[in-house]
Parts: C-alpha cells; structure tokens; sequence
C-alpha cells in the first residue's frame, strides 16, 4: 500500500463491529456488490479480538465471493498474531492528509458554486440529543425538507453543542480536484471538498465536514474526532458506510444501486444526525445549464 492506494482495491470499514459475527455480516453485504468483485479487499477491524480460525474463515469468505484479503487494519494483538501466522498484511492506513489553509484566488468562485448548489444558511439545527449509535445495522432515513417537524430544531442550545455545531467553520479545508478511485483513502484533520467522485471502495474521513461535488458511492466519515453535528453533502449520496461522529449507518439491505446514471439534473443531498440516528434529506433541485 502506498500513500493510501491499493491497485485495484476495495476499502471495507468494519471497525465499528462489536463481535466476529457481525464483522462477518456486514463483510458478507459489501462482497454481494458488483464493485467489489475481483478485487483487493482492504479490512478495517478496529479492536475485536479475532481467532487464527475466525480470519481463516474471513479470508475463506472474500475468496468465495471472488475476491482476495489483501490485508487488515486492526488495533487487537490477538488479530495481530492470527494475521501474522496466516502470512496477512498488516496496514495501519496511515493515511492522514494535512489540510492547509487555503488562499487560493479561486477559492470565493468554487464557495460560491458551492453556496448555490448546496445552498446557504438553510440547514436545520441538530438535536441536542445525538448519542453514540451502537447498533451497526440502523438504516440511513431518509426525510425532504419539508417533513422535518419543528421539536426536531431546539430552540435553545447550551454552549458546548454551540461550539461542535460551529467547529467546522474553524477547521482549514482541504480540496481535491479529482475522483476517489477505489482503494484509495484520504483522511484530514479539517474539511475535506472533493471536486469529483467518491467511487464505491474508496474512503473519505474528515474531522469537520464532508462536501462531494458529485456522487458518493464510497465510505464516508464526517466529524471523525467525535463530533456528531458534522454534515456529510453530496449531489448524488449512495454510500456504502456513512458515518457521523461515533453514529454509523449503512445503505439498507433493500437498496441496491450500485451504479448512479448521471443526467444534467440534481437533486443535492445532507446528511446530519438527529437522535442518534443519520438522516439525509434533500437540499433544493438545481439544473445544469
């Protein structure tokens, strides 16, 4: 792996998995996807403790469904040693980006196309009452504007939730003016904006928010230090994997849209957290012209 891209790989998230059966679930859901056939399978198992049996079986599930476990991430020694006794490639994705500022000429046109498709000052405040969700498989809502109900928006908001709501407009922001092929992984420790695709595969982890000036099909991780008033946008959003601070939703078992036809219409799309829950809503209708 280099500088977080693998030839031909397919990024797998499963460290938010509290146990092995469910690492084996969810990799059971992304390996059914057409994307992932025939590719590299890049695992990420955070801190379960996994057995010399329980990844023999891991890696007998990718081969089955045609692909190959190029390697793992995990934090777990015992998953460590199993990797290593299985001749596993280890891979800590040490793949963080510093985000600079940015004081490009450019920049208040490309934040003006941004204000007008993704639109300005009109996003609901969140709920005070986000929690940590450990349910892996809640599903993503979905929820247009005009059906958010008012005890959705607080009237009054203490001063700590005023500061995470804000964070993101003190982070720097980091642009990238290219599509995220699969396997790829870029992370920062501000705003990420991707002028371009994120492909099925590929990763996206910022620590404010995340903006896709086209489809999001990968993973992607807003508020990535804890922060669950970050917001994920894109014009078109078919993630795999979304996550929102420590909450985490995946695309339902009932949706399978593995490829996006583009048109000269969009409908622009957020996604934000509201009672422990993800819910994407839509924005406004914009038309190319």
């Amino acid at each position: 792996m280099d500088k977080g891209y693998i030839e031909n790989g397919f990024i797998v998230d499963l460290s938010h998995a509290k146990k092995t059966s469910e690492i084996i679930y969810e990799l059971s859901r992304v390996l059914e996807m057409p994307e992932s056939k025939g590719k590299c399978i890049c695992l990420k198992l955070g801190g379960v403790n996994i057995t010399q049996s329980e990844l023999t079986s891991i890696k007998a599930l990718v081969e089955l469904m045609e692909s190959e476990l190029s390697f793992i991430s995990t934090s777990s020694s015992q998953t460590l040693e199993a990797a290593t006794a299985l001749d596993i490639k280890i891979s800590e994705f040490t793949t963080e980006i510093e985000a600079p500022a940015f004081n490009s000429e450019n920049a208040p046109e490309i934040e003006k196309a941004l204000d007008n498709i993704f639109g300005e000052g009109e996003a609901e405040k969140q709920s005070t009452e986000n929690t940590p969700q450990e349910n892996e498989s809640v599903k993503i809502a979905q929820q247009e504007d005009e059906n958010i109900t008012e005890n959705e928006i607080p009237s009054e908001v203490d001063e700590e939730t005023e500061k995470l709501q804000k964070e993101p407009e003190t982070l720097p922001t980091l642009y990238i003016r290219r599509t995220l092929r699969s396997g790829q992984s870029i992370s920062s420790d501000g705003n990420i904006i991707v002028i371009g695709d994120v492909n099925p595969g590929a990763e996206i982890i910022a620590k404010g928010d995340v903006t896709v000036w086209g489809v999001l099909s990968g993973i992607a991780h807003a508020g990535s230090d804890g922060n669950n008033y970050a917001r994920i946008r894109a014009l078109k959003l078919n993630p795999v994997q979304i996550r929102i601070g420590e909450i985490f939703a995946r695309r339902p078992d009932t949706v399978n849209i593995p490829y996006i036809q583009k048109t000269s219409e969009f409908t622009p799309e957020e996604a934000y957290t509201s009672n422990g829950n993800i819910i994407i809503k839509k924005i406004q209708k914009i038309k190319e012209i």
